[in-house]
C-alpha cells in the first residue's frame, strides 16, 4: 500500500524543515493506533513505512512457540521458519497481513498526522520568533478597545493589553500604533501567548534603549528606576565611559532624544539624573528638578535622612501630592524628610 507519502514528506522537509524520519516514526505509531481502533480483533500489530519506496506494510507480531495455543499471538517454529529462516523458539516474527481494507483509514490518518505536525511546527516557530521580543519594547496596533482591555496585534498575533497595564489617564482607540513592553511569551494550545504592559518601569527602560544608542549598547546604564505610570518616572543613570555624560546622552541635543521617549509616555514626566554611590549625593540628585541645599543622615540603619531646600524649592521638591519625594524615596531606598532652610 503506497499513499504517495514520500513526495509529501520530501516537500515538508524542504519547505517546513520537518525531518522526514521524524514524521515517519510518528506516522507509524499513529497508523498502529488507527488500525487497532478500527480492527480491534488484532492487537499485536506493527506497521512499517519503507523509507525508500513509501510503501506501508502491516505485520502481525507473533511469538514463536512449540505448541500454538493462541493463533492470534503465537506461531509454531515450523511456520515461523517460512517467514524467517533464523527464527527460533521464544523470539517474535512479523507476519505480513493484508492491508487492503486499511487503505482508506491509513490515508486519512496520514493526512491528519501531517496536518497536525505542520500546525505544531508553525506554533513552535511562532513561539521562537516572538520569544526574541521578551524584555523588549515593540510596536503594537490597537484593533479593539473595551472598558476592561484593548486587543492589539503584534506582527501576526493578537494579544490583550489589560486596563491595569495602560498608562494612567491615556485613551487608546482603534488603529493606534503604540509601543508595548513584552513581559513574557508563553506556549499555549492555540499558539504563543504574549504578555505585555505599558505600566511597568521596564517599559521606560525599553523606550530609552530604542531612542538612545548609548543605553542600547551599554555605555549608559540605568542603575535604578522608580515609576508612577501616567504621573512621573525617575531614572538614575551612569556611564561606563568617563568621556560620556550619561544624563546628556539621554537628553540629547535640544532635548531631542528624551522628547521622543516623552511622546510615547502620554504626558508622564521623566527625571533623568546621574547615579552616585554616595547616598547623600544620590538622594540630592533624585529630588530633581528641585535644588537641594544639604542632606543630613539621621539614621543609617533605618535609612532616614533630612533634606534642606530653599523655601522657593520646597513645593517642587515634594511634588504634587508628594509624588516627587515619594519616587525619590522609592528609588533610593531612603526615608526622606524635606524641610525648608530657615533664614537666620
Amino acid at each position: 500500500m503506497n499513499l504517495g507519502l514520500l513526495e509529501a514528506l520530501d516537500q515538508l522537509e524542504e519547505e517546513k524543515g520537518i525531518p522526514k524520519e521524524e514524521v515517519i516514526e510518528i506516522l507509524e505509531r499513529a497508523l498502529v493506533s488507527a488500525y487497532k481502533k478500527n480492527f480491534g480483533s488484532v492487537k499485536n500489530v506493527e506497521i512499517k513505512i519503507d523509507k525508500m519506496t513509501g510503501d506501508i506494510q502491516l505485520f502481525q507480531v507473533l511469538e514463536v512457540v512449540e505448541n500454538v495455543e493462541d493463533p492470534v499471538t503465537q506461531i509454531s517454529l515450523k511456520d515461523a521458519k517460512k517467514i524467517s529462516a533464523t527464527a527460533d523458539l521464544g523470539e517474535t516474527v512479523l507476519k505480513k497481513m493484508n492491508a487492503k481494507n486499511f487503505g482508506r483509514i491509513a490515508a486519512q490518518t496520514a493526512k491528519q498526522v501531517l496536518v497536525q505536525k505542520i500546525r505544531e511546527l508553525e506554533k513552535e516557530k511562532q513561539y521562537e520568533h516572538y520569544s526574541e521580543l521578551i524584555s523588549k519594547v515593540t510596536t503594537a496596533e490597537v484593533i479593539r478597545v473595551t472598558p476592561e482591555w484593548a486587543d492589539v496585534r503584534i506582527g501576526k498575533l493578537e494579544t490583550r493589553l489589560p486596563r491595569k497595564e495602560w498608562i494612567e489617564g491615556e485613551a487608546l482607540k482603534r488603529g493606534d500604533l503604540i509601543k508595548v513592553y513584552v513581559i513574557d511569551v508563553r506556549k499555549d494550545r492555540k499558539g504563543p501567548k504574549i504578555l505585555i504592559s505599558r505600566a511597568v518601569p521596564e517599559f521606560i527602560i525599553g523606550l530609552l534603549k530604542l531612542e538612545i544608542p548609548e543605553v542600547e549598547n551599554g555605555i549608559v546604564v540605568v542603575k535604578e528606576i522608580a515609576r508612577e505610570p501616567g504621573v512621573r518616572t525617575k531614572v538614575a543613570v551612569a556611564s561606563t565611559d568617563p568621556r560620556v555624560d550619561p544624563v546628556g546622552a539621554c537628553i540629547g541635543e535640544g532635548g531631542q532624544r528624551i522628547s521622543a521617549v516623552l511622546k510615547e509616555m502620554r504626558g508622564e514626566k521623566i527625571d533623568v539624573f546621574k547615579w552616585s554611590d554616595d547616598p547623600r549625593q544620590l538622594i540630592a540628585n533624585s529630588l530633581a528638578p528641585a535644588s537641594v541645599t544639604s542632606v543630613e543622615i539621621l539614621d543609617s540603619e533605618r535609612k532616614a535622612v533630612r533634606i534642606l531646600v530653599p523655601p522657593t524649592q520646597l513645593s517642587l521638591a515634594i511634588g504634587k501630592g508628594g509624588q516627587n519625594a515619594r519616587l525619590a524615596a522609592k528609588l533610593t531606598g531612603w526615608k526622606i524628610d524635606i524641610k525648608p532652610v530657615m533664614n537666620t
